[in-house]
């Protein structure tokens, strides 16, 4: 049986005898590990080596006396050469819209779907109006925006030490990157262009490719960027736009976030207009709109020259929208961003009648909308207050397109409005408040006795309120089917030359400043002399005898 101080020696010699054999002089390649208690460097050997490199190594490397007592605190170097290297994943955290992946040239494409894990060699594309969020084995993050390829050029993992190396290649398009803080010298992220490679080691970054031209913008942190055997440091808050081929060179200062009009109240009216405050130096703004702040899949990645742009139509619930600048040079810059809650839903149909501002006679008027297919039902009031704090009717569960006052109302100013309830009955946001006015009906005109000149013959009649308008026909029948006579006049008069003799019916109509026209006033019948009934009874010393019937 051996000595037990022969048994620790033993150990401590073919340490000594291995630390011959390897350079005395640590290298800065190194991964470090900081002992625990119970640690022993046979268990850090299966642990973090690869198969075929003996505890002995490690044991002379790190110049350990005693192979059975590790203290706690000590500090293990192990060459990055040493650690297991191991395949890693990447897994679709969200995909929107149409995603596509083909994870080896042998193999056909694929939908995207979230949860799938894609491993090396897998080719992603995403259509015009998708996107995808990508998790990496360190936890590193990247959204993949509408129209954009990208390649999973290289992805491994050092065993257990949370060391990922994690290489991509945009082909085209855009990403949004957030990568975890790294932390050992195996630790690398780098997204490759046709133009460009940028590398980091904890940042948050946007890669873009298109137009024969590369751009990185750096949202924290700061990121490596090379071409064409030249590198440059891009700092937090600036980016460098390259052409393909050329080298980095012109950091530029991005453009700051644009100040959002974020609302404070749940937003009820859809489409939504979204509104920033203009930002000096920017030609146009990319909107994107998502489910959370995380913005894993976008539901809007829209550009815009304007200041505003109306949101999508969207079930009820909490969004996140963020939006920032582009200068002259392509460059995108630091994000403004804003929660919203939507509670639009059912929306409340469209209005026919009436209109706003319209004035209405029937003093119980009635109300006409369209039916809408996410409504089960309608709710309606009428008040005369815009608040409807105290509503004069209101039904709350009316079916069909109409509905009509249930009383009489007085003349006066009013305000309605309708909502829609739906099959499990939820009851949507109203319309905004509807005015119109109850008037009475415009008079309805007689005309007065027509006077008679040489060629022409007038008629007048009671004149109306100011801006009214007056309807005049001529018919030698009375139910007016073709009146030769047929005007439309600014004022309560008519002068037109003499019509044939005989009998003639006339009538008269308001028609009120909305256009609206009233009623009918009394037919009247009137017979007009013939002229050579008029030179016989100047000749027999008569006079010209006009008669109005009425």
């Amino acid at each position: 049986m051996m000595h037990p101080t022969r048994n620790r020696l033993l150990p401590r010699l073919a340490a000594l005898l291995l630390a011959v054999s390897i350079v005395p002089m640590l290298s800065a390649a190194d991964w470090t590990y900081r002992v625990r208690p119970q640690d022993n460097i046979w268990d850090l050997t299966s642990r973090y080596l690869k198969p075929g490199v003996p505890w002995q190594k490690l044991q002379a490397y790190n110049k350990v006396a005693d192979p059975y007592h590790l203290p706690p605190g000590m500090t293990m170097r192990i060459p990055i050469a040493w650690l297991r290297l191991e395949p890693a994943n990447a897994t679709v955290v969200a995909v929107m819209g149409g995603a596509h992946v083909q994870r080896s040239n042998a193999m056909p494409p694929e939908n995207v779907a979230p949860g799938m894990t894609l491993g090396i060699g897998a080719h992603l594309s995403t259509d015009h109006d998708a996107s995808l969020t990508l998790q990496f084995a360190d936890g590193s993050r990247l959204l993949m925006e509408p129209d954009s390829t990208l390649d999973l050029d290289q992805m491994s993992a050092y065993g257990r030490t949370g060391m990922v190396d994690t290489r991509l290649r945009l082909q085209h398009g855009r990403v949004t990157t957030e990568v975890t803080p790294m932390t050992g010298v195996g630790a690398h992220f780098s997204v490759e262009t046709p133009g460009t490679i940028s590398s980091v080691r904890g940042t948050h970054f946007r890669v873009a490719a298109d137009d024969g031209q590369s751009r990185t913008e750096v949202l924290t942190g700061r990121v490596d960027v090379a071409g064409d055997r030249a590198h440059v440091l891009v700092p937090k808050e600036h980016g460098v736009a390259v052409a393909d081929g050329a080298k980095p060179a012109h950091v530029q200062t991005l453009l700051s976030a644009p100040v959002l009009h974020c609302p404070t109240q749940p937003v009820t009216k859809l489409p939504y207009s979204f509104a920033w405050t203009p930002l000096d130096g920017a030609t146009s703004y990319r909107v994107q709109m998502a489910p959370n702040e995380r913005f894993e899949a976008l539901l809007l990645d829209h550009v815009t020259s304007s200041a505003q742009l109306a949101l999508p139509d969207v079930p009820d619930g909490d969004y996140a929208v963020r939006v920032h600048g582009i200068d002259a040079q392509k460059l995108e810059g630091d994000d403004g961003v804003c929660t919203l809650h939507i509670n639009g839903h059912p929306q409340p149909p469209l209005v026919m009648a009436p209109l706003p501002g319209k004035k209405l006679r029937d003093t119980r008027p009635r109300f006409q909308w369209t039916e809408s297919l996410e409504a089960g039902s309608y709710v309606w009031q009428l008040a005369a207050d815009e608040q409807f704090t105290q509503p004069l009717a209101s039904e709350a569960q009316l079916s069909g397109d109409s509905v009509r006052a249930p009383n009489a109302l007085p003349y006066g100013h009013y305000y309605w409005r309708i909502a829609s309830r739906d099959k499990q009955g939820k009851v949507g946001p109203f319309t905004d408040p509807l005015p119109f006015d109850l008037v009475p009906q415009p008079p309805a005109p007689e005309v007065g006795k027509p006077t008679s000149s040489k060629n022409n013959v007038s008629f007048g009649w009671p004149a109306g309120t100011p801006g009214q308008r007056y309807h005049i026909q001529m018919d030698r029948h009375p139910d007016f089917a073709h009146p030769p006579i047929d005007q439309t006049l600014d004022q309560p008069m008519l002068e037109i030359k003499k019509p044939g003799s005989g009998t003639w019916y006339v009538r008269v109509q308001t028609i009120d400043t909305d256009g609206y026209a009233g009623p009918w006033g009394a037919v009247q019948k009137i017979r007009l002399g013939c002229l050579a009934c008029r030179i016989g009874a100047i000749a027999g010393g008569g006079g010209l005898v006009l008669w109005l019937l009425l």
